[in-house]
C-alpha cells in the first residue's frame, strides 16, 4: 500500500491552481466593443451609445455614465441591457456639443463578476 506524503499532496493542490488560474482570469467580463469607439472622433454626436461585452450582463448591476470634458454627467437616462442580446447594453445621451466625453460603466456579468472601465470619444 502507498502512503500518499504532505509533500506530494501539497504539489498536487500547486499543480491545480496553476492549472485553473488561466480559466479564472478569463472569467470576467470586457468591453469588446463601442459605439462610438474608445479614442474615435465622430462628426455627428449619436444619440445613443452601445457596448459589447463579452459576457451577459446582470441589468441591475450594470450601468454607463457619459460626461463632458468638465466631469459634468450628460446622460439622464438609465442604460439598458438588450433583451435580445444580453451582451449588449445602450445609454440615450442628449444632443451632445463639439468636445471630448468620457464613458465610464460599470458591469456585473451573469456570474457575478463585476468589472468597469472608462473611454474617451470626441465630437467635432
Amino acid at each position: 500500500m502507498k502512503t500518499f506524503t504532505f509533500s506530494r499532496f501539497a504539489g498536487l493542490a500547486a499543480a491545480s491552481a496553476i492549472a485553473l488560474a488561466p480559466a479564472a482570469a478569463f472569467a470576467h467580463g470586457k468591453l469588446e466593443s463601442a459605439a462610438p469607439p474608445s479614442g474615435s472622433t465622430v462628426d455627428v454626436a449619436p444619440d445613443v451609445l452601445r457596448l459589447t461585452f463579452n459576457e451577459d450582463l446582470e441589468p441591475t448591476f450594470s450601468s454607463v455614465k457619459v460626461s463632458d470634458a468638465s466631469g459634468t454627467a450628460v446622460t439622464k437616462e438609465k442604460a439598458k441591457v438588450d433583451g435580445a442580446n444580453p451582451r449588449v447594453m445602450t445609454v440615450a445621451v442628449p444632443k451632445l456639443a463639439s468636445g471630448t466625453y468620457t464613458v465610464q460603466w460599470a458591469v456585473m456579468t451573469a456570474d457575478a463578476h463585476k468589472t468597469k472601465g472608462t473611454y474617451t470619444f470626441k465630437v467635432k
